[in-house]
């Protein structure tokens, strides 16, 4: 259970006190007699406790109000929704936390308004010039503290079917249970969340798959029936059997792979020890979180396409490149940002590498060979460098995937084993890069086609990346060591 402020009023007077402009606004709304209320998930986040980054401030005729303010403050107004009347004061350019938003009411009254929003925990309002309550006429201050997702009636969730992935987003960040019927509601209106943009979906998504607790919502959405409807191409997983590692269907796996990669993301020292300060480190931008996620419930979601049967076995050749291929098509539909497709692409079509890296050193130390023959600092880099950027990402994927295989082949000693592997492929991996920054590239492909009268190309690509290898692995150690490595290469090209 979530603590909520115990005065509800009182918490929203002192967190106002900290927003920006908060004094000169308030100043304007009581001398001239406007009647201007925090509303939404400001009001919610302050009384969960949690940071506020969006002020809206909603009331009658405050568009103009709005506009006559930052005229007199000389702040920059900027027109956010025509459709629906909002305007953007910014205070301080380029912080994500220095405006506010004004709003208009969409109905003659603040409590007809709130009734019209998608949950009651998003339904609540405080009157900015000192008010005593909190207006509530759905009953959201009882569902923060229940910890509740709630509707207040169908028909806010078919004005904008949207709200159905904003249900499952807010359970995924506030970690609250979704009420039965509001439940019921989600699951019939579903499948009309694909009559939404793509992009709009997509900025949902993205919310979700950063969220604390992501891989609960999705439970929680395949346990309702409605996971199929929010994202169609998982369906075909359902009751496609794997065999040997694996106890649970594509599906099943998938879904228990996302809880693994979430208890990682979470607690980064269960898997990895001895790296986990650069595993936190990378997960604190939400766009990795995010990416992670997605890679992990969309990196077998090509096996139904490519099942084979040989010998009583059961096979799913190329399904990484399957899988990857899928989620493009989701990516584009989404548009979701260029970086976070191309993390997600990587780790998805490169997911079975470091598994058979690790699996590879174990054969090799059960034949008494040393493990450090197979795991090379090169091959962890290669690895690496083919993922990047989402290197990290991808030995998280690795983890969660092996922890989600409990199938009559598998065994928790042999999967403790692996993780101690990939943990300490992703030390050596960061020791290295700190080294390289340490040491920049002895040349770059302005020297090379200086010196070697090259041209910009495949070439020139080709003999870079060989030269950098070269020196990555101590081969050479000056400049001059690595244009004569560079000539020799393109005389060998050119025979």
């Amino acid at each position: 259970m979530p603590r909520v402020a115990e005065e509800p009023a009182r918490a929203l007077r002192r967190a106002w006190m900290a927003a920006p402009l908060h004094d000169a606004v308030t100043s304007v709304s009581i001398e001239r007699g406007y009647e201007l209320y925090v509303v939404g998930g400001a009001v919610r986040d302050v009384l969960l406790g949690r940071k506020v980054y969006d002020w809206d401030l909603a009331g009658r005729g405050v568009i103009a109000l709005a506009e006559r303010f930052a005229r007199e403050h000389s702040l920059r107004a900027v027109v956010l929704h025509e459709d629906h009347p909002t305007i953007r004061v910014i205070s301080r350019p380029g912080d994500p936390s220095g405006f506010l938003d004004f709003v208009e009411l969409r109905a003659p009254t603040i409590e007809a308004d709130l009734r019209l929003r998608d949950f009651t925990i998003n339904a609540l309002a405080w009157d900015i010039r000192g008010a005593e309550t909190i207006v509530d006429p759905t009953g959201g201050l009882g569902d923060l503290r229940g910890s509740r997702i709630t509707a207040p009636a169908r028909e806010v969730l078919e004005s904008d079917p949207l709200r159905v992935l904003r249900g499952f987003r807010f359970a995924a960040q506030l970690h609250f249970a979704i009420e039965p019927q509001t439940g019921q509601w989600l699951a019939e209106l579903a499948p009309r969340v694909q009559e939404v943009a793509g992009e709009r979906i997509g900025q949902e998504m993205l919310k979700l798959f950063s969220a604390r607790h992501a891989a609960d919502a999705l439970q929680e959405a395949e346990g309702l029936g409605a996971l199929d409807a929010l994202i169609p191409a998982l369906q075909a997983m359902r009751g496609v059997e794997q065999g040997g590692f694996h106890h649970l269907d594509v599906l099943g796996h998938t879904l228990l792979a996302v809880h693994e990669v979430e208890r990682a993301i979470n607690e980064p020292d269960l898997f990895f020890p001895r790296s986990a300060d650069a595993v936190r480190v990378w997960l604190r931008d939400p766009q990795n979180r995010a990416a992670v996620r997605l890679a992990t419930l969309f990196h077998d979601v090509g096996k139904p396409e490519c099942i084979t049967h040989e010998g009583g076995h059961i096979r799913f050749l190329g399904h990484a490149d399957e899988s990857a291929l899928t989620f493009v098509d989701y990516a584009r539909h989404w548009r979701l940002p260029m970086l976070l497709r191309r993390q997600v692409v990587r780790m998805v079509r490169l997911h079975l590498r470091p598994l058979e890296l690790a699996s590879a050193a174990l054969r090799a130390e059960q034949e008494g060979r040393e493990i450090g023959s197979v795991i090379t600092l090169r091959a962890i880099r290669r690895l690496m460098r083919d993922a990047e950027p989402a290197a990290i990402g991808l030995l998280l994927l690795s983890v969660a995937d092996r922890s989600a295989c409990r199938g009559p082949s598998s065994r928790i000693e042999q999967r403790g084993r692996l993780y101690d592997l990939f943990d300490g492929m992703l030390v050596r991996y960061v020791a290295w890069l700190r080294e390289m920054r340490a040491h920049p590239p002895l040349v770059d492909g302005n020297d090379l086609m200086q010196e070697l009268a090259l041209e910009p190309g495949p070439l020139l690509g080709e003999l870079l990346d060989a030269v950098h290898e070269a020196q990555e692995d101590g081969e050479v150690s000056t400049r001059q060591e690595a244009l004569a490595l560079a000539r020799r290469l393109l005389h060998d090209m050119e025979q």
